[in-house]
């Protein structure tokens, strides 16, 4: 990887964000994704307003965070090349609703969050979800989790 930024050397890693709302499912790939507190369990999650599923977080108030094997970059790829808007990305792949709020969880992920929203803040670009987790599950405890270097995604 030819290193031409100090951006280049930040790692993320790399995350399906779906949400819900009146039977329409949204979903798409992030990198920004953090802990936002422990007590209570908070994750957060940068995404630009532009995005489809940013207008589903904002309708219902709900998001759930998968964490992404590195088996699966074409997963990756198909949520965050591809817009909703455009393409049913949940045609693709196999899924199934979440257990508190039956939002769309990739059979494939490792782990997933249920969060509800509690707070935004714009960030630039982008605006900054913050959820409160209210249901989460460890899928597969054998894999490593993807990694997100930009120079290798664009």
């Amino acid at each position: 990887m030819e290193v031409k930024s100090a951006f280049d050397l930040l790692t993320h890693g790399v995350y399906i964000v779906s949400s819900a709302h009146e039977g329409e499912n949204a979903g798409m790939t992030a990198a920004w994704v953090m802990q936002s507190s422990y007590k209570p369990k908070m994750l957060a999650v940068s995404i630009a307003p532009s995005r489809f599923t940013a207008s589903i977080i904002e309708k219902s108030g709900l998001f759930c965070i998968q964490v992404l094997s590195k088996r699966d970059r074409a997963i990756g790829e198909l949520f965050g090349y591809k817009s909703q808007r455009n393409v049913d990305k949940f045609t693709r792949v196999e899924w199934f609703k979440s257990e508190r709020f039956e939002l769309p969880v990739l059979r494939k992920t490792l782990a997933y969050f249920e969060c509800e929203l509690c707070g935004k803040l714009t960030a630039g670009d982008h605006v900054v979800y913050n959820g409160t987790v209210v249901n989460y599950k460890l899928m597969k405890a054998d894999e490593t989790p993807m990694l997100f270097h930009m120079r290798e995604w664009f």
